[in-house]
């Protein structure tokens, strides 16, 4: 399927990366109207993403993928977002419950290396990409450069073609003192474990608090890193086509 408008991915970037993110999302407005999506996993960037939508009037479908084994805190932070800036808010579910895949599966495929990719993709990556393919033209994130790793070196606007759309990352230049610092400005509500050494939020199975001196993300898949030879920092679970 065709992606339109067909953009020029690479003229469209330089004029992008100009910009500030509240701009971008005006483009994104003006560009491809109302099928536009957020995709939120209700962590302190999508939080920000939510207020600046919410403040230039901005009506979009909000997508969290409930894998039925977040933190109490991610639910209740999606359902004061969803209040504080009337939201529409989708929450998507995996095709069986944990139980369900355990079941099938005969193990917890949380546990291990080679399972655990697809326990994500299972859990978050299909139903997303099956709610998403060929609803939107343009699905906004929230992943930032300073994460690191292969984010590093994302791209403002990008295609994912699982779901057939523009991907667009309007944080993509911030650093982490701007996410903050804005969060704080607006009083934007922000899950509260990045309050207490979480500075990176998945399933409650597999995201553990961080120590001081280490990585952001050290704290995800904490089990799967410790099983590995080799030290690895940056883990992903795939729902964002740049991790893969």
């Amino acid at each position: 399927m065709p992606l339109e408008p067909k953009l020029d991915l690479q003229q469209t970037n330089r004029e992008l990366e100009r910009l500030e993110p509240t701009a971008i999302l005006e483009w994104v407005h003006r560009t491809f109207g109302a099928r536009v999506a957020l995709q939120s996993s209700m962590q302190k960037s999508a939080s920000a993403l939510s207020h600046m939508i919410y403040s230039l009037g901005m009506k979009v479908d909000v997508l969290f993928v409930d894998t039925g084994v977040h933190f109490p805190e991610t639910l209740e932070t999606r359902d004061r977002l969803t209040e504080t800036y009337g939201l529409h808010t989708l929450t998507l579910y995996p095709e069986k419950t944990f139980e369900e895949q355990r079941l099938e599966y005969g193990r917890e495929l949380h546990l291990r290396e080679g399972d655990y990719q697809l326990c994500c993709e299972l859990r978050k990556e299909i139903p997303f990409v099956n709610w998403a393919r060929g609803r939107y033209d343009a699905v906004i994130g929230g992943l930032m450069r300073s994460e690191g790793g292969k984010r590093a070196e994302i791209e403002i606007l990008a295609v994912d073609d699982r779901v057939e759309a523009y991907k667009i990352y309007p944080l993509a230049n911030w650093s982490e003192e701007q996410l903050d610092e804005y969060n704080l400005r607006h009083d934007v509500p922000v899950h509260p474990l990045h309050f207490q050494a979480y500075p990176s939020i998945g399933c409650a199975t597999c995201t553990t608090p961080v120590l001081p001196g280490e990585d952001s993300r050290a704290g995800r898949w904490r089990h799967i890193r410790e099983q590995l030879e080799q030290p690895v920092t940056h883990l992903y679970c795939g729902i964002n086509r740049e991790d893969k």
